[in-house]
């Protein structure tokens, strides 16, 4: 009985929170296996001291927050995101965060040439509409000229995603892919077939050890809770906005939203409306 409680409280490392505690700062090795098993690079060193609010000079301009920044062999910054639902603006804002990402690397006097290559790993929770046509779980994004396909614009523009769900079928087929291996313990650490992962995958074995850590600190248990009852909210919010379509089901989609405290960046991008529109209804 207590052995089934105490799985009752594993939190995934999906959760926002949870997340970032596990391959934040102070989890170099960590981070470091599951990037180079992703990006497919040997990764010699990794910064992850780096401030992941993306901030904006005019007060006009959109802000943004990455759940983990980092800075690889000493000249390529990188992102990690985990978004475990989907919405129809999603690749808008993964674009829009990779380039106020890049954008930051520029500073006031700086030369063009100080730009580094920026790279951006978004994990999804579900599969997404746009890459419905592909099949594999990790797609790779860069700038190339539509005719000569080989030819790449710059290399400084790379957005990896990975959707959860085509990640565990593949895995059935290949076993031994490390970032496979890595969606498999992510979507659930606590399964069968992770633990057999970890007998084998040290890197993750680590992973699991120093998940089990943070599932033991009370303050950063409920911050995660809440994200998890935050998250459950607005995948009821996003359903009922599809469901209902029309404006007036949207407006009240975002009524709900507002008074459970929801940001209005988030109500925005759920259901479409504009801020204007959902300031109306304060």
């Amino acid at each position: 009985m207590v052995e089934q409680m105490e799985r009752k409280r594993i939190l995934k490392p999906t959760n926002d929170i949870v997340f970032q505690a596990l391959f934040g700062r102070g989890r170099e090795n960590i981070t470091k296996a599951m990037l180079e098993d992703i990006l497919k690079i040997k990764i010699h060193k990794i910064d992850l001291n780096k401030n992941k609010e993306l901030l904006n000079d005019r007060k006009e301009q959109k802000n943004g927050r990455v759940d983990v920044r980092a800075v690889i062999n000493d000249n390529i910054e990188c992102d990690i995101e985990i978004q475990l639902v989907t919405h129809e603006m999603m690749i808008e804002r993964f674009l829009y965060y990779w380039a106020k990402m890049y954008a930051t690397n520029l500073k006031v006097g700086n030369e063009y040439g100080k730009l580094r290559k920026t790279i951006s790993v978004i994990i999804v929770g579900e599969e997404i509409e746009q890459f419905k046509e592909i099949p594999k779980a990790h797609t790779k994004w860069q700038l190339r000229e539509t005719e000569h396909r080989d030819i790449v614009l710059t290399e400084n523009c790379e957005m990896n995603t990975i959707e959860l769900p085509k990640a565990i079928q593949e895995y059935q087929n290949n076993k031994d892919d490390g970032m496979l291996q890595w969606m498999m313990f992510l979507e659930n650490p606590e399964n069968e077939e992770a633990f057999k992962i970890m007998e084998e995958n040290e890197d993750i074995k680590a992973a699991k050890e120093e998940l089990d850590k943070i599932n033991q600190d009370e303050i950063l248990w409920k911050e995660a809770l809440d994200i998890e009852i935050t998250r459950m909210d607005q995948a009821q919010f996003l359903y009922e906005a599809k469901r209902d379509g029309k404006l007036e089901g949207k407006l009240e989609v975002a009524k709900k939203m507002l008074e459970r405290g929801i940001d209005i960046e988030t109500i925005k991008e759920i259901t479409g409306l504009s801020e204007d529109e959902i300031n109306h209804l304060k």
